[in-house]
Protein backbone atom coordinates (compact mmCIF):
# COMPACT_ATOMS: atom_id res chain seq x y z
CA UNK A 1 0.00 0.00 0.00
CA UNK A 2 1.64 3.22 -1.06
CA UNK A 3 1.95 6.06 1.79
CA UNK A 4 0.37 8.87 1.00
CA UNK A 5 2.47 10.79 3.93
CA UNK A 6 3.77 14.08 2.56
CA UNK A 7 1.12 14.53 0.21
CA UNK A 8 -0.97 17.08 2.24
CA UNK A 9 0.09 21.07 1.96
CA UNK A 10 -1.13 23.93 3.86
CA UNK A 11 -1.93 25.92 0.45
CA UNK A 12 -5.12 23.68 -0.13
CA UNK A 13 -5.37 25.40 -3.39
CA UNK A 14 -2.99 23.91 -4.71
CA UNK A 15 -3.76 21.22 -7.17
CA UNK A 16 -0.67 19.09 -6.51
CA UNK A 17 -2.70 17.69 -3.58
CA UNK A 18 -4.98 15.91 -5.97
CA UNK A 19 -2.08 15.15 -8.80
CA UNK A 20 -0.63 13.10 -6.26
CA UNK A 21 -3.58 10.57 -4.76
CA UNK A 22 -4.45 10.73 -8.97
CA UNK A 23 -0.61 9.16 -9.47
CA UNK A 24 -0.51 6.57 -6.78
CA UNK A 25 -4.18 5.19 -7.80
CA UNK A 26 -2.84 4.07 -11.44
CA UNK A 27 0.45 3.34 -9.91
CA UNK A 28 -1.42 0.43 -7.57
CA UNK A 29 -3.91 -0.47 -10.53
CA UNK A 30 -0.93 -0.85 -13.29
CA UNK A 31 0.61 -3.50 -10.24
CA UNK A 32 -2.04 -5.60 -10.72
CA UNK A 33 -3.28 -5.11 -14.05
CA UNK A 34 -2.29 -8.29 -15.72
CA UNK A 35 -3.09 -10.15 -12.83
CA UNK A 36 -6.74 -8.69 -12.67
CA UNK A 37 -6.77 -9.21 -16.71
CA UNK A 38 -5.57 -13.34 -16.28
CA UNK A 39 -8.39 -13.22 -13.81
CA UNK A 40 -11.02 -12.01 -15.83
CA UNK A 41 -9.96 -14.30 -19.08
CA UNK A 42 -10.13 -17.37 -16.99
CA UNK A 43 -13.49 -16.51 -15.83
CA UNK A 44 -14.52 -15.98 -19.51
CA UNK A 45 -12.95 -19.48 -20.62
CA UNK A 46 -14.54 -21.51 -16.91
CA UNK A 47 -17.80 -19.94 -18.60
CA UNK A 48 -17.39 -20.09 -22.00
CA UNK A 49 -16.22 -23.81 -21.86
CA UNK A 50 -19.60 -24.98 -19.96
CA UNK A 51 -21.43 -23.51 -22.99
CA UNK A 52 -19.70 -25.94 -25.63
CA UNK A 53 -19.47 -28.95 -23.09
CA UNK A 54 -20.83 -31.19 -26.30
CA UNK A 55 -19.09 -29.52 -29.12
CA UNK A 56 -15.88 -30.48 -30.91
CA UNK A 57 -13.29 -27.96 -30.50
CA UNK A 58 -13.54 -26.36 -33.76
CA UNK A 59 -16.87 -24.93 -32.80
CA UNK A 60 -15.28 -22.94 -29.66
CA UNK A 61 -11.79 -22.56 -30.41
CA UNK A 62 -12.78 -18.77 -31.27
CA UNK A 63 -12.52 -18.31 -27.05
CA UNK A 64 -9.32 -18.68 -26.71
CA UNK A 65 -8.51 -15.97 -29.20
CA UNK A 66 -10.91 -13.83 -27.29
CA UNK A 67 -9.32 -14.73 -24.16
CA UNK A 68 -5.68 -14.32 -25.03
CA UNK A 69 -5.85 -11.19 -27.37
CA UNK A 70 -9.45 -9.65 -27.16
CA UNK A 71 -9.94 -9.42 -23.48
CA UNK A 72 -6.86 -7.95 -22.48
CA UNK A 73 -6.78 -6.05 -25.26
CA UNK A 74 -9.82 -4.22 -24.89
CA UNK A 75 -8.78 -3.49 -20.87
CA UNK A 76 -5.31 -2.15 -21.45
CA UNK A 77 -5.90 -0.04 -24.84
CA UNK A 78 -7.71 2.62 -22.61
CA UNK A 79 -5.02 2.95 -19.73
CA UNK A 80 -2.96 4.78 -23.04
CA UNK A 81 -5.49 7.33 -23.08
CA UNK A 82 -6.16 7.57 -19.47
CA UNK A 83 -2.31 7.67 -18.83
CA UNK A 84 -1.67 10.39 -21.48
CA UNK A 85 -4.85 12.29 -19.84
CA UNK A 86 -3.34 12.28 -16.31
CA UNK A 87 0.09 14.08 -17.97
CA UNK A 88 -2.48 16.86 -19.86
CA UNK A 89 -4.50 17.53 -16.87
CA UNK A 90 -1.75 17.60 -14.13
CA UNK A 91 0.67 19.85 -15.68
CA UNK A 92 -2.34 21.83 -17.07
CA UNK A 93 -3.58 22.06 -13.32
CA UNK A 94 -0.14 23.09 -12.22
CA UNK A 95 0.52 25.84 -14.71
CA UNK A 96 -2.61 27.05 -13.96
CA UNK A 97 -1.90 27.50 -10.17
CA UNK A 98 1.33 28.91 -11.09
CA UNK A 99 -0.02 31.52 -13.36
CA UNK A 100 -2.17 32.95 -10.69
CA UNK A 101 0.70 32.59 -8.40
CA UNK A 102 2.60 34.77 -10.85
CA UNK A 103 -0.04 36.83 -11.73
CA UNK A 104 -0.01 36.70 -14.93
CA UNK A 105 -2.87 37.51 -17.34
CA UNK A 106 -1.74 34.98 -20.11
CA UNK A 107 -3.04 31.90 -19.90
CA UNK A 108 -2.02 28.28 -21.16
CA UNK A 109 -5.03 28.09 -22.85
CA UNK A 110 -3.53 31.43 -24.94
CA UNK A 111 -0.36 29.74 -26.15
CA UNK A 112 -0.63 27.56 -29.61
CA UNK A 113 1.26 25.20 -30.44
CA UNK A 114 1.09 21.51 -32.57
CA UNK A 115 2.77 19.54 -29.59
CA UNK A 116 1.88 19.71 -26.22
CA UNK A 117 5.10 19.71 -24.51
CA UNK A 118 6.17 22.60 -26.71
CA UNK A 119 3.38 24.69 -25.61
CA UNK A 120 3.83 23.87 -21.89
CA UNK A 121 7.51 24.71 -22.49
CA UNK A 122 6.87 27.92 -24.14
CA UNK A 123 4.35 29.00 -21.48
CA UNK A 124 7.02 28.33 -18.85
CA UNK A 125 9.78 29.74 -20.17
CA UNK A 126 8.14 33.26 -21.94
CA UNK A 127 4.99 33.82 -19.59
CA UNK A 128 6.24 32.14 -16.27
CA UNK A 129 9.70 32.93 -16.83
CA UNK A 130 10.60 29.52 -14.79
CA UNK A 131 13.95 27.97 -14.99
CA UNK A 132 12.23 24.94 -15.90
CA UNK A 133 11.74 22.83 -18.84
CA UNK A 134 10.51 19.07 -19.98
CA UNK A 135 13.57 17.58 -21.30
CA UNK A 136 14.34 16.52 -24.09
CA UNK A 137 13.98 12.84 -22.92
CA UNK A 138 10.95 13.08 -21.51
CA UNK A 139 9.66 15.06 -24.51
CA UNK A 140 10.34 11.63 -26.82
CA UNK A 141 8.64 9.43 -24.33
CA UNK A 142 5.38 11.90 -24.15
CA UNK A 143 5.63 12.21 -28.27
CA UNK A 144 5.97 8.49 -28.40
CA UNK A 145 3.02 7.94 -25.81
CA UNK A 146 0.36 10.63 -27.97
CA UNK A 147 1.36 8.92 -31.20
CA UNK A 148 0.05 5.70 -29.65
CA UNK A 149 -2.42 7.47 -27.61
CA UNK A 150 -4.36 9.15 -31.11
CA UNK A 151 -4.76 5.69 -32.43
CA UNK A 152 -6.64 4.62 -29.89
CA UNK A 153 -8.85 7.82 -29.44
CA UNK A 154 -9.48 9.00 -32.85
CA UNK A 155 -9.78 5.22 -34.26
CA UNK A 156 -10.03 3.01 -31.62
CA UNK A 157 -6.69 1.43 -32.40
CA UNK A 158 -7.99 0.29 -35.85
CA UNK A 159 -4.71 1.02 -38.11
CA UNK A 160 -7.26 1.05 -41.12
CA UNK A 161 -8.77 4.08 -39.54
CA UNK A 162 -5.41 5.81 -39.56
CA UNK A 163 -3.58 7.67 -42.55
CA UNK A 164 -0.23 5.94 -44.29
CA UNK A 165 1.61 8.44 -42.44
CA UNK A 166 0.47 7.75 -38.93
CA UNK A 167 0.94 3.93 -39.72
CA UNK A 168 4.32 4.17 -40.67
CA UNK A 169 4.81 6.53 -37.45
CA UNK A 170 3.56 3.94 -35.31
CA UNK A 171 5.62 1.04 -37.18
CA UNK A 172 8.94 2.80 -36.66
CA UNK A 173 7.71 3.19 -33.08
CA UNK A 174 7.48 -0.30 -32.92
CA UNK A 175 10.41 -1.29 -34.01
CA UNK A 176 12.38 0.86 -31.35
CA UNK A 177 10.85 -1.34 -29.05
CA UNK A 178 8.84 0.54 -27.52
CA UNK A 179 6.18 -2.17 -26.41
CA UNK A 180 3.42 -1.82 -29.30
CA UNK A 181 2.61 -4.96 -31.35
CA UNK A 182 0.52 -4.24 -34.95
CA UNK A 183 -1.36 -6.29 -36.89
CA UNK A 184 -2.28 -5.89 -40.71
CA UNK A 185 -5.55 -4.59 -38.52
CA UNK A 186 -5.17 -3.50 -34.79
CA UNK A 187 -2.56 -1.86 -32.49
CA UNK A 188 -1.66 -3.49 -28.78
CA UNK A 189 0.24 -2.55 -25.84
CA UNK A 190 2.34 -5.01 -23.71
CA UNK A 191 2.07 -4.13 -19.92
CA UNK A 192 5.61 -2.77 -20.12
CA UNK A 193 4.67 0.04 -22.00
CA UNK A 194 2.11 1.10 -19.59
CA UNK A 195 4.50 0.73 -17.03
CA UNK A 196 7.54 2.35 -18.81
CA UNK A 197 4.96 5.15 -20.24
CA UNK A 198 3.27 5.89 -16.76
CA UNK A 199 6.79 6.13 -14.95
CA UNK A 200 7.60 9.05 -18.12
CA UNK A 201 4.77 11.08 -16.86
CA UNK A 202 4.90 10.80 -13.00
CA UNK A 203 8.50 11.97 -13.60
CA UNK A 204 7.49 15.43 -15.18
CA UNK A 205 4.72 15.74 -13.53
CA UNK A 206 6.59 14.93 -10.39
CA UNK A 207 9.77 17.39 -11.04
CA UNK A 208 7.34 20.20 -12.14
CA UNK A 209 5.68 19.71 -8.92
CA UNK A 210 8.79 19.66 -7.03
CA UNK A 211 9.92 22.90 -8.73
CA UNK A 212 6.78 24.81 -7.48
CA UNK A 213 7.04 23.85 -4.19
CA UNK A 214 10.29 24.97 -4.05
CA UNK A 215 9.30 28.54 -5.72
CA UNK A 216 6.73 28.71 -3.23
CA UNK A 217 8.74 27.38 -0.04
CA UNK A 218 6.11 24.83 0.41
CA UNK A 219 6.72 22.45 3.66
Amino acid sequence: MASLEGLFNTDFSYPGIEIKVELLVMQEYLKQIEVGINAVCTSYLDNEIIKYAESEYYEYQHIYSIAEGEIPRAIKLPLVVSIYTIFENSITQLLSYAQGKEQKGLSIKDINDRFLTAKFNKYMKHVLEFDFQISEHSIKDINALSKVRNCIAHANGNLPAMSKDKIDELKKLERSGAGIELTSLRIDVSYDFLNKYMASVEKIVKELMDYLETRYDFN
